[in-house]
């Protein structure tokens, strides 16, 4: 679809297309849902999915798609891979992940980022965003994250960002985080990725959150 319509900046995931430059270089923030098979398909069924623990985050989700795992009642992971370019195609990829450790009634978030290939990038106006699940949608807490530099080479592929601590959640709701970013591909103007939204969990009365 992007280079059907020619888009001069654009970034892709398993949710949808997002637009940051038209066909006529137009600066645009247009998001484009696809439903997509494999995104559902990956979404764990209620209850807790016995999955593996180790880090195997280079290997696991890696065909275009977004997938959720449960580690356990208080512990979930999703990653998504995303593709960017512009009117001549592709010009390179890269995958996030977000691990969710519930602690109470408090998130733990732990962000990874992960080169595919392309050029190095550069990842900027990162954050972590606590999201209370409301017909208007509540912020519950911004949390920045450094900025780094994705190289071609090992070991700086990868980026382990360290653990940030979410505000604690005195609602009686669902809630879910999200990971945010804008990244530079070395010789490219900077792209603007929608945002990787973790599974909900629950945070009923007073009690302690879960998946």
């Amino acid at each position: 679809m992007a280079l059907q319509m020619k888009l001069q900046q654009w970034v892709c995931n398993a949710e949808g297309l997002t637009i940051n430059k038209d066909a006529a270089g137009q600066h645009s923030e247009k998001f484009i849902a696809m439903k997509s098979t494999d995104y559902y398909a990956n979404r764990p069924a209620s209850g807790s999915v016995s999955l593996l623990a180790a880090d195997d985050y280079d290997s696991w989700c890696e065909f275009g798609t977004i997938c959720h795992r449960n580690i356990s009642s208080y512990i979930s992971e999703t990653k998504g891979n995303a593709a960017y370019g512009n009117e001549y195609g592709v010009i390179g990829n890269y995958d996030a992940i977000l691990r969710t450790n519930l602690n109470g009634r408090s998130a733990q978030w732990r962000a990874v980022g992960i080169w595919d290939n392309g050029p190095q990038l550069y990842f900027s106006s990162t954050q972590v965003q606590c999201i209370e699940n409301t017909a208007f949608p509540i912020v519950c807490g911004n949390h920045g994250l450094p900025n780094v530099t994705l190289t071609t080479y090992s070991p700086t592929w990868r980026y382990d960002y360290s653990t940030v601590y979410g505000n604690y959640l005195s609602n009686s709701n669902y809630y879910h985080g999200a990971f945010q970013t804008l990244f530079t591909p070395t010789g490219y103007p900077t792209y603007r990725a929608a945002n990787l939204a973790t599974l909900s969990f629950n945070c009923p009365g007073t009690q302690n959150c879960y998946f």
